[in-house]
C-alpha cells in the first residue's frame, strides 16, 4: 500500500506522546527519534497509549509545517533533534526552523510550529557509510620534492651531485619533468630526494597504502645493477621506517611501475609521512652515460569520500 497524502498510519511500539519526532524500530514499529537519530520519518498526530495501537504520523516528506515539542526553553529558531522525540535549540541532527512571532519555547513541553529543513529530510551521510575506493592515486608533483637531508632547501638542483637526485624539467610539450641520478657510469653511488605527504581526511585509517614509482634507465643500463628504494616515517614516530618493501631493480630502458607497501598500522588522516627515495647505481663500464630516472611518484590510498 502506498500513501499519497501527508500522513500515514503505523503501529506504535509503546506509549508515545503527541507532536513527537518518531522513527521505525527494528520491528517496523514507531519509536521516539532520539538526539542522534537521523532516520526520523515524521511527527505523531495524536498520542499512543500502548504498544500495538495504530496512530497516524505527519510524514516529514510532506508539505507544510508541523508542531513539535520542545525539550526546554529555547533561545534560537534553529531546531535540532533531542531526546524522546523532542527538539531543542542545540544538537547534532538538524530538524528545521521554528516559526511564529518569536519562534521560541518558554519551557519544556511547549509546542512550536516548525518548517522542516531539507537536510533533515535528505539526511547526512557519514563518511564511514560511503563505498570505499581502493588504491586511489595521489601524485607527488616534482615541485614538492626537497633535498633529502636539507628539507628547508626549497628547490632540488637540476643536476645530480654528491648524494642528491636532480629534478630535470626537460622540454615542455615534449617530455615531462623527471627525477634523475645524473651520469653514474663506472661508480657505485646512491642519490636521494625527499618529500612530505599529508594523509588526506578521506583516507580510511589502517587501510592499504602503496607507494608507486614509475622508473627505469634513461639511455644505458648499468653493467651491474640499478635499484630504487623508499624509506617512510610517520612524523608521530620518526625513527620507524614503515616501508615494508625492499629495494627493487629499475635497470631497464623500459620504465615500469614499482610498488612499495607502506605498513598502515596507526596511520590516520592528518598524519604527515616523511619520505626519502633512493636510487643506487652500480656500474663498472666506462662507456655511455648511465642515468637512473624516476618518471613519477604517487601514493595509492584506500579512501571514502
Amino acid at each position: 500500500m502506498y500513501s499519497e497524502g501527508p500522513t500515514k498510519t503505523f503501529t506504535a511500539s509503546g506509549a508515545l506522546a503527541i507532536y513527537r519526532r518518531v522513527r521505525l524500530d527494528a520491528n517496523g514499529e514507531l519509536a521516539y527519534a532520539g538526539a542522534a537519530d537521523t532516520d526520523c520519518i515524521g511527527i505523531t498526530t495524536r498520542p499512543a497509549f500502548a504498544q500495538g495501537e495504530k496512530i497516524a504520523v505527519w510524514l516529514l516528506s510532506s508539505q507544510g509545517t508541523f508542531p513539535v515539542t520542545a525539550l526546554a526553553a529555547t533561545t534560537g529558531r534553529t531546531l535540532y533533534a533531542a531526546a524522546n522525540g523532542m527538539v531543542d535549540d542545540s544538537g547534532s541532527v538538524l530538524h528545521g526552523t521554528a516559526l511564529g512571532a518569536t519562534g521560541l519555547a518558554g519551557a519544556i513541553n511547549d509546542v512550536l510550529e516548525a518548517v522542516v529543513s531539507p537536510a533533515a529530510i535528505i539526511g547526512t551521510t557519514a563518511r564511514t557509510a560511503l563505498v570505499q575506493d581502493d588504491l586511489a592515486p595521489y601524485p607527488v608533483p616534482v615541485g614538492q620534492l626537497r633535498v633529502w637531508d636539507a628539507p628547508s632547501t626549497v628547490a632540488v638542483a637540476a643536476t645530480g651531485a654528491n648524494d642528491d637526485l636532480a629534478v630535470v624539467y626537460n622540454t615542455f610539450l615534449t617530455a615531462g619533468p623527471t627525477v634523475e641520478t645524473g651520469d653514474l657510469k663506472n661508480t657505485t653511488t646512491t642519490r636521494k630526494v625527499g618529500f612530505e605527504f599529508v594523509v588526506p581526511p578521506e583516507y580510511v585509517a589502517g587501510q592499504t597504502i602503496t607507494l608507486r614509482a614509475n622508473a627505469g634507465m634513461k639511455t644505458t643500463v648499468a653493467s651491474t645493477s640499478t635499484t630504487i628504494d623508499f624509506e617512510v616515517a610517520r612524523r608521530a614516530a620518526p625513527t620507524v621506517d614503515v616501508c615494508a618493501t625492499a629495494a627493487q631493480s629499475i635497470n631497464s630502458l623500459t620504465a615500469a611501475d614499482k610498488d612499495f607497501t607502506i605498513t598502515p598500522t596507526n596511520v590516520v588522516p592528518g598524519d604527515i609521512l616523511d619520505v626519502v627515495s633512493s636510487v643506487t647505481v652500480t656500474d663498472t663500464a666506462t662507456g655511455t652515460a648511465v642515468i637512473g630516472k624516476i618518471n613519477s611518484i604517487a601514493l595509492l590510498l584506500d579512501i571514502k569520500g
